[in-house]
């Protein structure tokens, strides 16, 4: 795991539910010193994968290949956290998802942006960060123009282009006509609670956002996803078209805001699963 961002986060409530139930309980990150691989421990009973960090995601790869269990497992957590395979795992299984797009070029693009709204989206972007909305061939120059300008001062500063091409690659979808607002759907195992919220949510009020209820549609659609990715602590980001739901991401173990007793709902799965 993580450590919190702050007291008040699902995640130090998923800590201290566990520790109260008497579960030992160890985090470890970049920062949590160095690390012995020769003596590391293997031996828990479960280990928790919700970090992004790299050296999170090759200790998961070691614990995934000597037979630990992980939650999530190590392959469905890689699964979504590849844009690509995401997308392309989604439109396999006929879930609706925008029509989506990958270039290392912005101008590449400029066919697609003529004939529709699209968003751009860093390949490996997080929490909503570098979203680009162009609704018209205009706007998407504009973009152009400005990412070039970044790239200049960039270069005027003394940076050099070193960055590998995956970390280059441009990630776009169309923008499909929707309702005013995002869906977020949370899920803890089988259960599934699903929020609407403004787009991009700003306070804390607003990342809470507004239960959307009894919705089997929606869930339905969200387990889908899970069974999908192999995925029991997961997210899906949604809008709602003219035609229906449409996927726009899948996450796993998300933040979780706004789920009603969100850290002690998933601590007692982490439990049952123990």
């Amino acid at each position: 795991m993580e450590p919190p961002r702050s007291p008040n986060s699902v995640t130090y409530q998923i800590i201290d539910g566990l520790k109260q139930s008497g579960a030992e309980v160890e985090i470890v990150t970049e920062r949590a010193g160095l690390i012995d691989l020769e003596n590391f421990r293997f031996n828990y009973d479960l280990y928790l994968f919700k970090s992004h960090s790299p050296l999170a995601e090759s200790l998961a790869a070691a614990a995934h290949y000597r037979g630990c269990r992980l939650l999530n497992e190590y392959p469905a957590t890689m699964k979504v956290r590849d844009k690509v395979l995401t997308c392309t795992l989604l439109l396999q299984a006929g879930i609706p998802t925008p029509r989506t797009f990958v270039t290392d070029s912005l101008e590449a693009l400029r066919p697609v942006a003529a004939q529709m709204p699209v968003v751009v989206k860093p390949y490996r972007g997080r929490r909503g960060q570098g979203i680009e909305i162009c609704q018209t061939a205009a706007e998407f120059e504009q973009l152009i123009a400005k990412r070039a300008s970044d790239a200049t001062d960039a270069e005027d500063d003394g940076g050099e282009d070193g960055t590998a091409l995956g970390e280059r690659l441009i990630f776009a979808q169309e923008y499909e006509e929707h309702e005013p607002f995002d869906y977020k759907a949370y899920a803890i195992g089988d259960y599934v609670h699903a929020i609407k919220r403004v787009f991009p949510a700003t306070t804390k009020q607003e990342k809470e956002g507004t239960p959307v209820g009894d919705d089997p549609e929606l869930t339905d659609l969200v387990r889908r996803c899970g069974k999908l990715f192999g995925l029991e602590l997961f997210g899906v980001d949604l809008v709602k078209t003219p035609k229906g739901y449409s996927v726009i991401e899948v996450n796993c173990f998300p933040g979780y805001k706004g789920v009603p007793d969100g850290g002690e709902r998933i601590s007692r799965f982490i439990l049952s699963r123990v």
